[in-house]
């Protein structure tokens, strides 16, 4: 029997739940921090109301970088799945992971050039053919350099000395204002080529510089989720594991709230001015590292944990659809974004509030649930994962439901 993709009835309703709640984490930080281009000027938007404020903190401190934590700890567990499922058919799942990736980088290279500059789905594609060098490793090793690979390079590039010899070595623009202006020319402007030229440039800066701490980032977070496959934490809903997970959300939710805090104090009035020392420094990026693992896995469990109850249940099930189509939902989303905030759209970029760019992420992810529910009323599958798997196995899988 060869590989194929997974039928919808055998899909585990628990994951298509946790990317639903990813993808909106995802699109909401996105449009917070990088499609309203407060990345590039964070002076545009003056003397924010406190609602403003209050969002900021919300999306800041709940929903940045959770999200995407999640997304990589479903793509590793997606890893794990597809090996479990070639081993009990007794076949090798390699050739058709490596097929996979490749046309995920393929997708994601367009995104970069026709959509937007901060796609991450080619970093996962080059960094999850690491993964098969973990394959078969026992499930303490996994935990082992997940953890390493997280903190140790994080850790290592914070050192001052160190950080300005990677930032030297590797490419990076000669003045990165003027860098930075051209690309928000582009952005409010109408002309495509230009703005395609901007996105390219502008995301090969950005990754060069964060390189050498962010792709073993990415394969630690992927290990941990490689991990939990391995563990079969989610089948049957988890309800296996509740136990464990309960006990996830009482020391994800204490590590979280910790850092949390320490990242309001730090950017309070009081601390402005101050100077940590090197030890201090590097101290709070590890507990911001593990607050981020730690709410990330808080929240998965609080989902799992509700969805052991019937009327949160069916309220959960209501993101399902988004997340049986994650790359029709993640790339819709750029087109949506930047209909609102370039300049071959409505132009927000630069003059939209926190506050009003939560409320447009929230407006265009409850459509998207919308359209995912009635695409999939007749389909099988989104139409990028269509293509994704068509791409991944040589030939069509069928469409209809």
């Amino acid at each position: 029997m060869s590989l194929a993709p997974v039928a919808p009835p055998e899909r585990v309703a628990a994951l298509d739940v946790l990317r639903g709640l990813a993808l909106f984490g995802v699109l909401a930080a996105n449009v917070h921090q990088l499609f309203s281009t407060h990345w590039i000027r964070p002076d545009l938007v003056m003397d924010p109301t406190p609602l403003d404020a209050a969002a900021a903190y919300f999306v800041e401190l709940v929903i940045a970088g959770k999200a995407m934590t999640m997304l990589t700890f479903l793509f590793g567990l997606g890893f794990a799945s597809q090996l479990l499922r070639a081993d009990e058919r007794g076949e090798d799942a390699r050739p058709l992971f490596v097929r996979r990736l490749a046309a995920l980088f393929l997708f994601g290279a367009c995104h970069v050039t026709l959509l937007w500059w901060g796609d991450v789905t080619w970093t996962y594609a080059v960094s999850g053919f690491a993964l098969l060098a973990f394959r078969r490793r026992a499930p303490r090793t996994l935990l082992l350099w997940a953890f390493a690979l997280i903190l140790v390079p994080r850790l290592i590039v914070a050192i001052p000395e160190i950080q300005q010899a990677v930032y030297q070595a590797l490419p990076h623009p000669a003045d990165p204002r003027a860098f930075r202006a051209e690309v928000n020319a582009a952005i409010h402007g109408t002309d495509h080529v230009t703005l395609a030229w901007a996105h390219l440039r502008h995301a090969f800066y950005f990754v060069t510089m964060i390189a050498a701490w962010y792709f073993p980032w990415l394969v630690g977070r992927f290990l941990l989720g490689y991990y939990a496959g391995q563990r079969r934490l989610f089948e049957a809903d988890g309800a296996a594991h509740l136990p464990l997970f309960r006990r996830l959300v009482a020391w994800g939710l204490a590590i979280g709230v910790a850092g949390a805090a320490t990242r309001v104090a730090l950017d309070s009035s009081l601390m402005a001015s101050y100077q940590l020392l090197l030890p201090a420094r590097l101290g709070v990026i590890l507990l911001l590292e593990l607050s981020t693992l730690g709410l990330t896995a808080a929240y998965a469990s609080i989902a799992i944990l509700l969805l052991g109850r019937p009327r949160w249940r069916r309220a959960l099930l209501v993101l399902a659809p988004v997340g049986r189509m994650p790359l029709t939902t993640y790339l819709s989303q750029s087109v949506a974004a930047t209909f609102v905030f370039y300049g071959w759209g409505l132009d927000r970029a630069g003059r939209t509030a926190a506050a009003g760019c939560l409320a447009i992420s929230v407006v265009i992810f409850s459509l998207q649930i919308a359209a995912a529910h009635l695409w999939l009323r007749r389909f099988r599958y989104g139409p990028a994962e269509w293509l994704w798997r068509t791409l991944a196995y040589g030939r069509r899988p069928p469409m209809r439901a």
